[in-house]
């Protein structure tokens, strides 16, 4: 592997495991402050204020709390930077009364705990002891300008354009918009009243408009009130919220697409075998018809690829610029189902999900366009991750809790769905695949809906699945890949024809047997453009990236992944086209996965280094927080600051 792609690659999938520490009161599970042994928050309903001037969200949070222990007198909450006006108790108790009165609200002493950069801040509330089944508490709060899971995005050019808010709560960042338990144990239906400037659309997470005359309609009127609940109780991780000035085009009855611009109907093009895809997936997983799914196109700073939560698809803005690719994007994306249907247990489980998600994109994509193409995703997904892997914690335990500050959720949810996706690939290859699909299917079926964890799966796998005396796996290599860092010896790679291709015209180019102009690049895809350019040694030399830039004008005609990785290697040759064309294309995106390397290669030199600073300095306003925050980490100090 060439140092930019181990560099690109650990840049992208950096994560700490921060260690636990110790509730103020009560137990404590891994990343949270909840005293869920003695009470346990059912359901949420908020009703809140969106204020896009001060980036704030102000108004109250109705908790519905089952009482686990009488003798408890402290409810412990998790928050992040959220700013608490009073907590009060929904009681019918007076003391020296008569007879029973009506219901009325009475204040509660709370004081906040010790707060931690990554864990936020506990919400401890002083409450009497008693023999209620189920308690109700009201808290007045507003959000923090700098919560880190709320995003506000305005256009880049003087402000103006469509205004978008978006709350991504994966693994940590509902807290920072919700006083709850923020640990997978305690799933809460979330009933939401919000009111935002007008004509605006709100989505929430597998949610749905109680005044809509169609169960699976879509949430997409205008206006500046909305009302959405829930369908199921979720865990806080999965509740994603999106606010903002978006259109609608539909896909199917049950499926469609937000995007800011003056249309959607473009982004709806561009996800149209979306339908074939879910019926394919659907197929595979043995599943009926599910709920409706909706895609969001996020702003130019949305820092992922795409994140996925129940019925909700974030998908960033470069995913609609490809161009002559085998695969449509539908079928490029996780089968997202696979992860909505089976409830982690505990954060550390919620690899089988995403593993199921990656392994149905997968086999869909092989069966709908063909296993060639399919393989060569299949083959860039493995050599984009092979680095991170090899340092990997176990599958149960990979990057759960990574430090949201330095890394977020992003590296650990590819890795996990990855790794996951070669263990399928491999148990697959050994006990044959049809073998292993009636496994997933039966597994699937019935675990859906129920918490699934890493000991019931390993279990089901050595029982149902693996037979010592014909399977190629043992108990061991279960034990390998499950509980031990990096991935075994014994994997299922993909044989990718086409990329082979591109490895005989680089050889070939690299040894002056092929001309720039013959390399028959015109007609690649952008997944070829991507394995060609990542594979070139360092150096090639800038005269010989001037020939390949006059002849094919990467610039203008790849897309943005691809650009990323020109720009790479324009940078680490010294290529004075391509380092003017990183400022530009550093300056109007915000996908982290493509800046961080550009960056990284940047900084490498000390001219690089001066230039990242200055266009760091002009961009950083208009990245994700996140990003912004990663970005910031690689560009360090301005190089003239560290002569002084």
């Amino acid at each position: 592997m060439s140092p930019r792609r181990a560099l690109a690659i650990a840049v992208l999938a950096f994560c700490v495991a921060s260690p636990s520490r110790s509730a103020p009161a009560g137990s404590r599970t891994e990343h949270s402050y909840a005293n869920l042994d003695a009470f346990r928050v059912t359901r949420v309903a908020l009703d809140l204020d969106a204020d896009f001037a001060s980036h704030q969200l102000r108004g109250t949070a109705v908790l519905t709390v089952r009482r686990q222990d009488p003798s408890a007198n402290h409810l412990v909450l998790d928050t992040h930077g959220l700013r608490i006006f009073e907590v009060a108790e929904l009681t019918r108790a007076t003391y020296g009364a008569p007879e029973a009165i009506a219901p009325f609200w009475v204040s509660r002493p709370f004081r906040l705990g010790v707060p931690d950069p990554i864990d936020g801040t506990a919400l401890i509330i002083d409450v009497p002891r008693s023999d209620a089944a189920k308690e109700t508490f009201r808290i007045e709060y507003e959000t923090s300008p700098r919560a880190p899971g709320l995003n506000w995005t305005t256009a880049r050019a003087g402000g103006r354009g469509p205004r978008i808010l978006y709350a991504l709560s994966q693994p940590f960042g509902a807290r920072s918009w919700i006083p709850l338990q923020d640990s997978p144990r305690a799933r809460v239906r979330v009933v939401l009243r919000l009111r935002t400037p007008s004509d605006m659309v709100a989505l929430l997470s597998d949610a749905a408009d109680p005044s809509a005359k169609h169960p699976f309609a879509p949430t997409s009127k205008r206006a500046a009130a909305h009302g959405l609940i829930t369908r199921r109780a979720l865990a806080p991780s999965q509740l994603d919220l999106v606010v903002g000035d978006l259109k609608f085009a539909a896909i199917d009855d049950r499926a469609g697409v937000y995007a800011p611009g003056w249309s959607a109907h473009g982004p709806a093009r561009a996800l149209r075998e979306y339908p074939a895809v879910r019926a394919a997936g659907d197929r595979l997983l043995g599943v009926s018809a599910g709920a409706r799914r909706d895609f969001v196109v996020m702003p130019a700073a949305f820092a992922f690829r795409t994140l996925a939560a129940p019925g909700l698809s974030l998908l960033s803005p470069t995913l609609f610029d490809r161009t002559r690719d085998p695969v449509p994007l539908a079928a490029r994306l996780p089968f997202a189902a696979g992860q909505d249907d089976l409830e982690p247990a505990t954060r550390a489980d919620a690899w089988i999900g995403r593993a199921f998600a990656a392994y149905a994109q997968s086999r869909v994509a092989a069966e709908l366009y063909g296993a060639p193409n399919a393989a060569v995703l299949d083959t860039l997904a493995y050599l984009e991750q092979r680095a991170s892997l090899a340092d990997s914690p176990p599958l149960d335990r990979a990057c759960a809790g990574g430090a949201v500050g330095r890394a977020g959720d992003v590296g650990s949810s590819r890795l996990a769905r990855e790794k996951g996706r070669l263990f399928f690939e491999t148990l697959a290859a050994s006990v044959g695949r049809s073998r292993f699909d009636a496994f997933a299917r039966r597994w699937f079926a019935a675990a859906a809906g129920r918490p699934a964890g890493t000991a019931r799966f390993e279990q089901s796998l050595v029982h149902r699945l693996i037979d010592p005396n014909r399977s190629a796996i043992r108990r061991v290599d279960l034990t390998e890949w499950l509980h031990a860092p990096g991935v075994p010896s014994a994997v299922a790679l993909p044989d990718a024809a086409t990329l082979r291709a591109v490895d005989a015209v680089r050889s070939g180019w690299l040894a002056g047997r092929i001309r720039t102009d013959a390399l028959g690049a015109r007609h690649w895809s952008e997944p070829q453009w991507r394995y060609f350019l990542e594979g070139l040694p360092a150096p090639v030399g800038a005269a010989r990236l001037a020939r390949l830039d006059a002849a094919y004008r990467p610039m203008r005609v790849l897309p943005p992944h691809a650009q990323s990785a020109w720009l790479q290697v324009a940078i680490e040759n010294r290529y004075p086209r391509g380092i003017e064309a990183a400022s530009a294309y550093l300056e109007a995106g915000g996908r982290l996965d493509l800046l961080a390397p550009i960056y990284a290669a940047l900084v490498a030199s000390p001219d690089g280094a001066a230039l990242a600073h200055r266009v760091y300095s002009r961009a950083r306003a208009g990245y994700d927080p996140l990003a912004a925050a990663r970005i910031g980490a690689i560009v360090g100090r301005d190089p003239a600051e560290r002569t002084k």
